[in-house]
């Protein structure tokens, strides 16, 4: 009897303590997303709910479909609260963002969770959206690791100059991963984890920049169609995936040869990577100040509405 009585309290509490946790969620909505946030995160929930549509319509221009709307995104303002919503496993502690295509949901990590605020969560939203459409288009279908992570890649134009030089360092030293190895996971050591995504968003590049616009959608519809890899190449290229793998090597070589690399002062590739560079700096300043703003405009707003006051805005999700 005790033992029932003690198993009844631990439910209880356990019931509790998540109705809690869902009834200090808010909801805002768009025609194609909600966006589930606390109280502390109301000014980046409506930005990045505009953002979300901008960032629809781009995938929409560029391979021609989306998942279905609409599409539920998180905004955990902690480290607690971005693991306590995820449906599966813990992510790891360098996560910022989860995708669920099965579920059609997101899952950020608002600046504040991160240390300095330094992520740059418009390209986070990016690139697990694009996770999310791929998968939803896919769905049922095995997609190769390096077309998931390189169209992600893509799509949040998360390229860099470190990776130009992950990616010119594999090309000098021999050491690229051959494509086949990078279709079910990549590596573990973290040295080959960034040169597998740094191959990956190079090898898709490559496709929709040799082959046009029109390439990646015509891939992505053969394989959502049934096709493998290879056939889906071809039937977007003319080429299958051996000769397209052995094509790209070949331009690697010819763009990350040791003449641009030690010349690279006076071309027009490192005037490009340094305008790149402080386009980045005043990007994230940009950002920086307002989250700062924000945060300063909160301090001295209004006491927050107590919980159960009537909101045009927002609505309490239901425990």
């Amino acid at each position: 009897m005790k033992r029932s009585f003690a198993s009844f309290l631990v439910f209880i509490l356990l019931f509790t303590a998540g109705s809690l946790f869902a009834s200090s969620w808010l909801e805002i909505h768009s025609p194609h997303f909600i966006i589930r946030y606390q109280s502390s995160e109301k000014r980046m929930a409506s930005f990045l709910l505009s953002r979300a549509e901008e960032i629809r319509g781009a995938v929409l221009r560029d391979i021609g479909c989306c998942p279905p709307s609409p599409t539920l995104i998180y905004l955990a303002p902690t480290w607690e609260d971005f693991q306590q919503v995820q449906p599966g496993g813990q992510p790891p502690s360098w996560s910022v963002g989860t995708a669920y295509p099965g579920l059609n949901l997101i899952i950020l990590r608002s600046p504040r969770a991160v240390k300095g605020g330094r992520t740059e969560i418009e390209e986070v939203l990016q690139h697990e959206y694009a996770h999310l459409t791929l998968g939803t288009v896919l769905k049922g279908h095995d997609v190769p690791r390096w077309l998931d992570e390189g169209f992600a890649m893509l799509q949040s134009r998360q390229w860099n100059l470190s990776w130009i030089y992950i990616l010119s360092k594999g090309v000098l030293t021999k050491s690229l991963l051959p494509l086949e190895e990078l279709e079910d996971g990549f590596p573990l050591a973290q040295h080959q984890a960034q040169l597998a995504y740094a191959e990956s968003f190079s090898f898709v590049s490559f496709i929709k920049n040799e082959w046009g616009p029109t390439a990646l959608p015509c891939l992505i519809k053969g394989m959502a169609q049934g096709l493998d890899v290879d056939s889906a190449l071809r039937l977007a290229t003319g080429l299958g995936f051996r000769e397209m793998e052995r094509r790209w090597k070949k331009e690697l070589k010819r763009r990350y040869s040791w003449v641009p690399i030690v010349t690279s002062f006076f071309s027009l590739w490192f005037l490009a990577s340094l305008l790149f560079l402080l386009s980045y700096w005043r990007k994230r300043r940009r950002a920086k100040k307002i989250l700062e703003q924000w945060e300063s405009e909160e301090a001295i707003s209004e006491p927050p509405i107590p919980p159960g006051s009537p909101d045009e805005e927002d609505e309490r999700f239901p425990t």
